[in-house]
């Protein structure tokens, strides 16, 4: 079956259309750029649509229902900018996630890279060459006890065809990428790899989410709609921190897992699953199992393989290894491929202290890659790019209320600060109600009575 990606609007500007045009010219994935709302129809294609959710087209109820119904339409991705989206509105009508449109762009790539390791290599290059290479064991970089561990863990797994994974570590460590690496080096790389972040699920959506739903289920499903389950059949399903999931939410999983089968919601026909299940959390699920906020036996199912991910201050000796790979890729990316890095310069990112882990060196690299003239990253360079990523991570924390001339009351103060700290945590409620101090029971009640819920920030 042929493959395709759809996007509707401006989920590229113009410069990003040509560049990924060219990109994919030779390639097995077909890419089609639409500007009107008109449902395509590809005989024997199966095609991922991205659609532009702040142009008013693209957003009448009746398109997005039959856009979801088509056939071959695997899901249907939302992009937008506007944090008072209807999340659940717009999941009624078939559209599987809503992302920012920085996210909808990583997503497109990843579901790119990911379409390729199933198809040809393009013409002119070899799989070593691909983009998609970035997700293969060559990405386990490293040569610490670490990560030689990691690396001959996954290699093992390779092989067999395993049916659930835990990866644990702390936030930025990597744990999706050796998702990722699992999939595609493993025996289900030829079907599709679904990643979920379970704290990014409302509640009472989690349910649909995973498991999908029958029309009339509830008010507003129009359409039958299948699940991420269903979308990885003979796959990997992803679930990033799965330790922030409710108790029901645990309760429903464990059964899944345990009969491998699924009812959609509204349906009293079960269809069974034949899924790979990855798990992730950067919480330490034992010392949660013994709070009572994780079920154990939930835990003892998900623990059957795990794979711990150090934080980057426990393998510092991987730095410049690291250093060198991510100035390859930015290099490239950004037209400068013969940048090099000055020698003391592995100096200075020996010794800090790296608190965003793998994720924080990633982004300092490619920030020192984009400033810099002169060929030669030195040590000021860095620097400057990691004061720069500090007083991101500083701007993050901060939260600021404006109090206008006619006052405000105590009630309206509450409710802003739930709401900056909610989008502070890109929602997580878990560690919302942890930085508040309340619990998470009475986080809901505030989300509820100020409705909140209904103006979710986009993941």
């Amino acid at each position: 079956m042929s493959k395709a990606a759809i996007m509707y609007g401006d989920v590229l500007a113009p410069p990003q259309r040509k560049k990924l045009a060219d990109e994919y010219a030779n390639s097995d994935v077909s890419l089609r750029f639409m500007d009107q709302p008109a449902v395509v129809q590809q005989q024997g294609t199966r095609s991922h649509v991205f659609i532009d959710l702040d142009d008013p087209r693209f957003t009448p109820p009746q398109f997005l229902v039959s856009l979801a119904k088509s056939d071959g339409i695997a899901d249907v991705v939302g992009s937008s900018r506007n944090p008072e989206l209807d999340v659940a509105h717009y999941a009624k009508l078939g559209v599987t996630e809503i992302l920012s449109p920085d996210k909808c762009l990583e997503r497109l790539h990843q579901l790119l890279n990911s379409l390729e390791q199933t198809g040809s290599p393009r013409k002119g290059s070899s799989a070593k060459d691909d983009s998609s290479s970035r997700f293969n064991m060559d990405a386990l970089v490293g040569e610490s006890t670490w990560m030689r561990e990691i690396q001959s863990m996954v290699q093992a797994l390779s092989e067999v065809d395993f049916p659930i994974a835990l990866i644990l570590g702390e936030t930025g460590t990597g744990k999706s990428l050796v998702s990722r690496i699992l999939h595609n080096s493993g025996v289900r790389r030829e079907h599709n790899l679904v990643d979920v972040n379970c704290s990014a699920i409302p509640d009472e959506l989690f349910e649909s989410a995973l498991f999908g739903h029958v029309r009339g289920a509830f008010t507003d499903a129009k359409v039958d709609k299948k699940g991420l389950f269903e979308f990885a059949q003979n796959g990997t399903l992803f679930l990033d921190e799965v330790g922030d999931l409710t108790p029901a939410a645990q309760a429903k999983l464990l059964k899944v897992l345990e009969d491998k089968k699924l009812r959609r919601v509204g349906s009293v026909a079960e269809t069974e699953v034949n899924v790979r299940v990855v798990t992730a959390t950067n919480r330490d699920l034992e010392e949660v199992v013994s709070e009572g906020r994780f079920r154990e036996d939930l835990f003892y199912r998900l623990n059957l393989l795990s794979i711990t991910v150090p934080p980057l201050r426990d393998h510092a000796e991987d730095i410049p290894d690291l250093a060198d790979y991510y100035l390859s890729y930015y290099g490239t990316n950004y037209g400068k491929p013969s940048l090099a890095i000055a020698p003391e310069t592995y100096g200075i990112l020996k010794v800090h202290s790296w608190p965003g882990n793998v994720r924080e060196l990633c982004n300092v690299i490619e920030r020192a890659v984009l400033l810099n003239k002169s060929g030669v990253i030195e040590p000021g360079d860095i620097g400057l790019a990691i004061d720069k990523d500090r007083l991101d991570m500083a701007d993050r924390q901060r939260i600021t209320i404006d109090i206008p001339t006619q006052g405000i009351t105590l009630r309206e103060i509450e409710v802003e600060a739930v709401k900056q700290v909610l989008n502070m945590f890109d929602w997580n409620r878990s560690r919302t109600a942890e930085y508040l101090g309340i619990s998470r029971p009475r986080l809901r009640r505030l989300i509820d009575s100020a409705g909140l819920d209904q103006n979710k920030r986009i993941v």
